[in-house]
């Protein structure tokens, strides 16, 4: 396939995922839009991922390529795809999940109408067996939306043009977390950003999925991009109120989710880190309009509460001990 023809290259970093792969590349074959290329990055997996996908080269219609590097992160092998790739979109999926027949069919068709950017969809955390555990739509007051519910890196379709004159890459270094910086920048940067109320990624939670892991290491955590993406994000003159919420939103979801049991240094230095981002480019964060009660409607009630409860504790300085006591606390995850 020459690449002018490619609408969609798909970038699947993998890691030892030879118990998921076979359902990922599956997924892919089933897409409803036709003019798509698959790049697999085999991030120095020690188990038989690569041979599973190379089988697959053999006996599939795709246009599937398998590249084998040195174990470096998922960052590192997404930011290799990007530079691999030849499609006009870009969709990164992870080699552990699988998307609907017609994911890549609505992202693209929404991207080419509104001539955009990078277009966010929802998505369902599933369990190995199929099981919907929440489902989470990014758009769910109206079909397209010019900002929609914050979302995350795997649930989009990107403009390859406007990633490679940015410049915009992921983190690299083992770094966890790495889709935060490249998501906020991205949404912030881009022109004609738009969700749509269409649900058709799912993410399968197994025992060693990144969605399953509930402890931070503060140490693997991306603070030189993400501050990074604050700056270039404020650059872009995008919704400031907008820009300003979601970084409490993103703190919020961090600390009252996944901080559960976390070390209490960690949980200091992500704290002291949430108070140096606000208190140096958000001063004046608690007066956001979207705080207001009912003001972002397309996020549930529950999101909106505990992102007024980060706004509140670290206004009063009290971020630490209230974070400290939650991650103590034996508490459900907050549902989509």
């Amino acid at each position: 396939m020459d690449g002018n023809d490619i609408k969609v290259s798909v970038v699947i970093p993998a890691y030892n995922e030879e118990k998921y792969i076979g359902a990922c590349l599956a997924s892919i074959q089933r897409q409803t839009l036709e003019e798509i290329e698959v790049l697999v990055v085999n991030d120095g997996s020690t188990d038989h991922t690569a041979d599973i996908v190379a089988g697959f080269q053999d006996q599939s219609p795709l246009c599937l390529r398998l590249f084998t590097r040195k174990n470096a992160g998922q960052g590192a092998a997404r930011n290799f795809g990007l530079t691999q790739a030849q499609g006009k979109y870009l969709a990164f999926v992870d080699s552990d999940d699988y998307v609907d027949a017609d994911y890549l069919k609505n992202l693209y068709e929404t991207a080419e109408h509104y001539g955009s950017d990078v277009v966010t969809s929802g998505y369902r955390s599933v369990l190995p067996d199929g099981r919907v555990l929440q489902t989470a739509n990014v758009s769910p007051l109206r079909p397209v939306t010019h900002y929609g519910r914050p979302g995350t890196t795997c649930a989009k379709l990107f403009l390859r043009e406007f990633l490679i004159a940015n410049g915009f890459r992921y983190p690299e270094g083992g770094k966890i977390y790495e889709d935060v910086p490249f998501s906020i920048v991205t949404r912030f940067c881009g022109k004609n950003v738009r969700a749509i109320s269409y649900v058709g990624y799912n993410y399968v939670r197994h025992a060693g999925s990144t969605m399953t892991g509930t402890r931070i290491h503060s140490e693997r955590f991306p603070f030189k991009e993400f501050e990074v993406a604050v700056r270039q994000s404020l650059r872009a003159h995008a919704d400031l109120d907008r820009l300003e919420y979601e970084i409490m939103y993103f703190f919020a979801g961090f600390f009252f989710l996944y901080c559960k049991k976390a070390r209490k240094a960690d949980i200091q230095r992500m704290c002291a880190f949430a108070n140096h981002i606000l208190g140096k480019y958000f001063r004046k964060y608690w007066k956001n309009p979207y705080l207001k009660p009912g003001r972002v409607k397309e996020v549930p009630f529950a999101h909106r509460f505990a992102v007024a409860i980060f706004a509140v504790a670290a206004r009063l300085g009290l971020l630490f001990p209230v974070v400290y006591l939650i991650s103590r606390m034996d508490l459900e995850r907050i549902e989509a």
